[in-house]
């Protein structure tokens, strides 16, 4: 049963939300206010907006009232239209309602068209997420040691983009990435799981790109979940002021409609002709009693590994590996050996109410072996900076070239 938590979540089985934001286009922003005091007598307040979004967040202080108000008019008519996708009984929120009637006052007017908004939703951590999974923490194990190539020509590689958990001080990363004070772990142990993730991605896209600069941004929690789309696409498209021409995005989402998340959609749309975006096609491919309880399917889409101009990145030969026709390209994805966390380290796990809890603890020496497509799409990140460099060529180009050469074996393993 959907629920929302003492935070403003809402929560079902297969998406988290919060209950009290809109996201809007900003050429509309003000269309869309007045419409929303004309059907309810109410208004909003502006949170953030950004200019390279195109888009506003916007917070419903009044949302209880909101929902009085258009009950009335609007009630069966969101019913009718949730038939087919959600449970009967589960009541309806009201943010739902509130979209449902903009934008049905919208469409009755102009012939169907109604300006973009949507719901803030969250993306799901990369490791343990309620819907999809990350890095999954029952692969998670020590290991001696990872075999990174040294640099060959220190600060001149080619730069990029981690967008993921904090990064861990490690001696094999020394002096190949840079980071502000905020986007470096420096907690003490027992150190939750997922906030080594994004070291772990580092060290697999140097195996494969060694000379590559490394930027990182953080927008994960040190448990690996709990990040709005928002503050992602926001997130997303900073890297256009770098030197980043191919971004690693080792995380997701599910929505209930399997529609892309609209802030997340802007953002790949606004990066993708300057920025090669990879990303991790999800862990979701072996059918489990949890999943099928939350009714996630091995074929459901991931955001944003599911858009069209995104690379989509499976793991070779791995039953948790999506066999869907979005994904591109196959890697390495199992029992990969990597840099990590040193110290006692809580392996965590998100449950579907949104609370944490720890599945065991283990002691790591600064490296780990874990599996996921994660990985994988950090493995193919590596190589399409390496590809770059050697060939001489662009990142897209290496990134077109990879993809083609993929096609053939995504097809064989994929059964396509």
């Amino acid at each position: 049963m959907p629920f929302t938590d003492p935070g403003g979540v809402y929560r079902s089985d297969t998406e988290a939300w919060k209950v009290d934001q809109l996201v809007v286009d900003r050429r509309y922003q003000t269309l869309v206010l007045n419409r929303l005091t004309d059907l309810t007598g109410h208004t909003w307040e502006e949170i953030d907006t950004s200019p390279e979004l195109g888009l506003t967040l916007c917070e419903l202080p009044d949302l209880a009232a909101i929902e009085q108000a258009l009950v009335g008019g609007f009630l069966e008519g969101v019913r009718r239209s949730r038939q087919g996708e959600y449970d009967p009984a589960d009541p309806i929120p009201a943010l739902d309602l509130l979209l449902y009637a903009l934008r049905t006052s919208f469409e009755e007017r102009y012939d169907g068209w109604s300006p973009p908004m949507a719901k803030n939703r969250l993306l799901d951590g990369v490791q343990g997420s309620p819907y999809t999974g990350g890095g999954r923490p029952d692969e998670l194990a020590p290991a001696v040691q990872a075999d990174l190539a040294r640099m060959t020509a220190p600060g001149v590689g080619p730069h990029v983009g981690i967008l993921d958990s904090k990064i861990v001080p490690h001696p094999d990363l020394e002096g190949r990435f840079l980071a502000s004070a905020k986007d470096i772990y420096t907690g003490a142990a027992p150190h939750p799981s997922p906030v080594g993730h994004a070291t772990f991605v580092a060290g697999v896209i140097l195996k494969h790109a060694p000379d590559a600069v490394l930027v990182m941004r953080s927008i994960l929690d040190n448990r690996g979940v709990e990040v709005s789309s928002w503050a992602v696409a926001k997130a997303m498209v900073g890297f256009l002021k770098t030197d980043v021409r191919v971004l690693n995005l080792s995380f997701g989402c599910t929505t209930h409609d399997n529609r892309p998340p609209t802030v997340l959609e802007r953002a790949v749309q606004r990066l993708s002709p300057a920025i090669v975006l990879v990303a991790a096609a999800g862990n979701h491919g072996r059918p489990t009693p949890r999943r099928r309880a939350a009714r996630i399917t091995e074929v459901t889409p991931v955001w944003p590994a599911a858009c069209a101009d995104v690379v989509a990145v499976g793991a070779r030969g791995a039953e948790f590996s999506p066999k869907v026709p979005w994904v591109n390209v196959l890697a390495d994805g199992l029992a990969v050996t990597s840099t990590y966390l040193t110290g006692e380290v809580d392996v965590v796990e998100r449950l579907l109410n949104g609370e944490v809890a720890v599945q065991d603890k283990l002691q790591f020496n600064g490296y780990a072996i874990w599996s996921g497509t994660s990985f994988a799409c950090a493995a193919v990140v590596g190589e399409i900076a390496a590809r770059a460099v050697a060939q001489n060529i662009s990142a897209r180009a290496a990134a077109d070239l990879i993809v083609a050469e993929s096609a053939d074996e995504v097809l064989a393993e994929l059964s396509l």
